[in-house]
C-alpha cells in the first residue's frame, strides 16, 4: 500500500482512526457520499484514511483535505483468489465458486484483500466502512480471523435484487454472480447502512439479513459554495435569458438512468412547447458510456430533436446548470437514493422524477416537492414536464427540503451507528419542526412476524 499524504511510519495506532474503502474514485453517487463522510469525520478530529483499490476516476482530485489517501497494492489474480478461498472458509467457498462459474473469470477485486488485511493489522482503525459491493466483500474477507478491534460496516446504495436481475438478464456486470457472497459477507458485518428505506427493505429480504442490523441513513448532499461564481454565469448558450426553457438531465450514461425515456418524452414535449434538453454526464474513459452516448444522439436525431439536445459531458461543477435550468428530470429505471434530486432542490430547481425504486418518492415526499411518474411511460413523463413548465413552485421551499439532507445530519447518524452515540460537537437531533424526524425504528409486518429496520430519519411503516 502507499500513503499519498504521509509516510506509513507516521501513523499512530489509534481507536480514533476511521477508514473508508472504495473500489475506485469514479464519479458515482456512492463514491461522492464516501468522500463527504470522510471529510465530515476528519472535521470531527478523527484520523481518517481513504483506502482505494484502483486509483482512477473523475474524483481522483477531489479527496478532501485532512483525509489520508491510501492506494492499495494488488497481488496477482490467482494469489487473490487463493486468499479469498482461505479466508472465506467452507461457508464462503460456495459463494466464491458461484461467482467464478457465473462471471467465467477470476475477480480482479480479490487482488486487494492481502493489502487491506495488512492495513488492518498495522493501523487497527476503530471502524472500516465500505460503500460498494466488491469492496464490502473484500473488507469482510480481509478481517476474517484477525485479532483487531476494527468494526466493519458495509453500505448498500442500490436495490440489490433489481441490480442482480438486470445483471442476470443482460449478462453484463457481476451483480448476479456476487449475490451468494453478498449473503455470506453482509451477514458477518457489524452493520449494514442503506441509502434509503426502500434499499434497506430490499437488502433485508433479498439477502436474508437480520433487520435489527440494517440501518438507514439518507445520503448527505450539501449546498455548494457559489460565492466564486459570477451571479450571471451562463453554463451553456441555451441558458441565456429569454431563451426557450431548458430541461436538464444528469447522470452516468448507463442503462439504469434510462435517458432514452427522457429523450422520447422530450420529443413529445417539443410538439407543444419550444424547449431544449441538456444531459450532463459520461465518463470519456468508459467505452460503454461513450457507445451509449452515441446511441442517445442517434435516437434524438431519429425522433427529430437532435438539434435541440446537447450532451456536454461530465461536469465537475453542475450547480450552475441546475441553478439556471427551468426543470430537472430524473428518468431512471431504478436508484438507490437519487442524490441529484437533492442537488436540484438545493438550487431551487423544480423536479420531475420517475417513481422508481428506491429513493425519489422518499426525497420528494410522494410528490409534495416534485412530480412523480411511472417508470417507462414517456407520455406520462411528457405530461408531467409540460405541467411543471407551466407552473413556478416556491424555490425557497425546495431549497429548504434539500437542506434536510445535510452532511451534518448524515455524520451524526453514521457516528451513532459506528459508536452508539452522536458526536459531541454536532447537534444530536434535528429540530422537531423538520419533516425528517429523529432516529427511531421502521416496522413492517411480513410473513406473520414484525421486522424492524433501523431508520436514522424517521418512523415509517414499510
Amino acid at each position: 500500500m502507499s500513503f499519498e499524504t504521509k509516510q506509513p511510519g507516521s501513523y499512530p495506532v489509534s481507536p480514533q482512526r476511521i477508514a473508508f474503502l472504495l473500489d475506485n474514485l469514479n464519479g458515482g453517487g456512492a463514491e461522492r457520499v464516501v468522500l463527504a463522510m470522510a471529510s465530515g469525520f476528519a472535521a470531527l478530529g478523527y484520523e481518517v484514511d481513504l483506502l482505494v483499490c484502483e486509483l482512477q476516476g473523475e474524483l481522483c482530485n477531489s479527496v478532501p483535505a485532512g483525509v489520508n489517501l491510501v492506494a492499495l497494492e494488488p497481488v496477482d489474480k490467482v494469489a487473490g483468489l487463493f486468499a479469498a478461498i482461505r479466508l472465506g472458509g467452507w461457508r464462503g467457498l460456495g459463494g466464491i465458486l458461484f461467482w467464478l462459474a457465473s462471471a467465467r473469470k477470476i475477480p480482479r477485486s480479490f487482488r486487494y484483500i492481502h493489502d487491506i488485511r495488512t492495513y488492518l493489522q498495522t493501523r487497527r482503525p476503530a471502524v472500516l466502512s465500505s460503500a460498494l459491493g466488491k469492496s464490502s466483500v473484500n473488507a469482510i474477507l480481509a478481517i476474517s480471523g484477525l485479532n483487531v478491534p476494527t468494526r466493519v460496516f458495509v453500505g448498500v446504495h442500490i436495490a440489490l435484487s433489481t441490480r442482480s436481475e438486470q445483471s442476470r438478464k443482460s449478462g453484463k456486470g457481476q451483480a448476479y454472480s456476487m449475490v451468494p457472497m453478498f449473503r455470506y459477507c453482509f451477514a458477518k458485518a457489524h452493520g449494514v447502512i442503506a441509502a434509503s428505506r426502500g434499499v434497506a427493505e430490499d437488502a433485508t429480504s433479498f439477502l436474508g439479513l437480520d433487520p435489527a442490523r440494517v440501518h438507514v441513513v439518507y445520503n448527505p448532499v450539501d449546498a455548494p459554495e457559489s460565492a466564486h461564481e459570477p451571479a450571471n454565469a451562463v453554463p451553456h448558450p441555451w441558458f441565456e435569458a429569454d431563451a426557450p426553457p431548458v430541461i436538464l438531465g444528469m447522470g452516468r450514461l448507463v442503462e439504469q438512468k434510462n435517458f432514452p425515456l427522457l429523450i422520447r418524452a422530450f420529443a413529445m414535449v417539443r410538439q407543444r412547447v419550444d424547449a431544449r434538453l441538456v444531459i450532463l454526464g459520461g465518463d470519456k474513459s468508459s467505452a460503454e458510456q461513450m457507445a451509449h452516448r452515441q446511441e442517445l444522439r442517434e435516437l434524438a436525431v431519429e425522433l427529430g430533436v437532435g438539434d435541440y439536445m446537447a450532451l456536454p459531458g461530465y461536469q465537475s461543477n453542475p450547480h450552475s446548470f441546475l441553478r439556471t435550468a427551468r426543470l430537472f428530470v430524473l428518468s431512471s429505471s431504478f436508484e438507490g437514493f437519487g442524490n441529484v434530486l437533492v442537488e436540484a432542490l438545493l438550487q431551487g430547481c423544480p423536479v420531475v422524477s420517475t417513481d422508481c425504486p428506491s429513493g425519489p418518492a422518499e426525497i420528494l415526499e410522494d410528490g409534495r416537492y416534485g412530480k412523480l411518474v411511472p417508470v417507462d411511460d414517456p407520455a406520462r413523463l411528457a405530461e408531467a414536464i409540460l405541467d411543471s413548465l407551466s407552473s413556478t413552485p416556491d424555490a425557497e421551499v425546495l431549497r429548504r427540503r434539500g437542506r434536510e439532507f445535510s452532511l451534518e445530519r448524515a455524520v451524526t447518524d453514521y457516528h451513532r451507528i459506528f459508536f452508539g452515540e452522536p458526536p459531541a460537537c454536532l447537534p444530536g437531533e434535528p429540530p422537531e419542526s423538520s419533516s425528517v424526524k429523529p432516529s427511531s425504528y421502521a416496522i413492517r409486518q411480513a410473513n406473520g412476524s414484525q421486522r424492524m429496520i433501523h431508520s436514522s430519519l424517521g418512523r415509517v411503516i414499510i
